[in-house]
């Protein structure tokens, strides 16, 4: 059996790639999938993040360990595809380039039962723009906690501001 596996970068312009890979392929051998079919330099860190369906970010599964000796994280070539998309329609997060931030969401499409080996881009649309996204980090406003943070921000400030010192 065989998952359909959708890569859609996160970008104004459209980025897509459908890849057809055995269930028991490790997430490894999708990330050298990914990189190949958009042309990407194999040189750079990646990784894949379990999320829920707020897209809050769960657990990572980096390309390799940092620290060997840490045997709570598992890294691509530990995890199977069948087991981190159960599901169809089941979604990972994927990080490549940490200083440019290119983000994908990746997400179970399809099953096949093509009985093959072999892993194939099936569907391929658009180019990787030659910039990343701009990312924007804020944070949200809670009500009037925020506002009356800001107003005792701003009492203390002018506080010190007339002060002798």
């Amino acid at each position: 059996m065989k998952h359909i596996i959708r890569i859609q970068l996160e970008h104004k312009t459209d980025v897509i790639r459908d890849i057809e890979i055995p269930s028991n392929e490790s997430l490894e051998e999708l990330h050298y999938t990914i990189i190949d079919s958009l042309k990407l330099d194999k040189n750079e860190m990646a990784s894949f993040y379990m999320t829920n369906e707020k897209f809050e970010i769960l657990q990572e599964i980096p390309l390799f360990k940092i620290d060997e000796e840490d045997n709570s994280m598992l890294n691509m070539r530990e995890i199977t595809i069948a087991s981190v998309f159960p599901k169809i329609n089941s979604q990972l997060i994927y990080i490549y380039d940490f200083l440019k931030m290119w983000r994908f969401l990746v997400s179970y499409s399809k099953e096949t039962e093509n009985k093959s080996k072999k892993i194939e881009v099936i569907n391929s649309i658009g180019k990787m723009p030659k910039e990343a996204p701009e990312i924007i980090f804020e944070a949200e406003k809670k009500g009037d906690y925020s506002e009356k943070l800001s107003e005792d921000l701003d009492e203390e400030f002018d506080k010190f501001k007339d002060s002798e010192y």
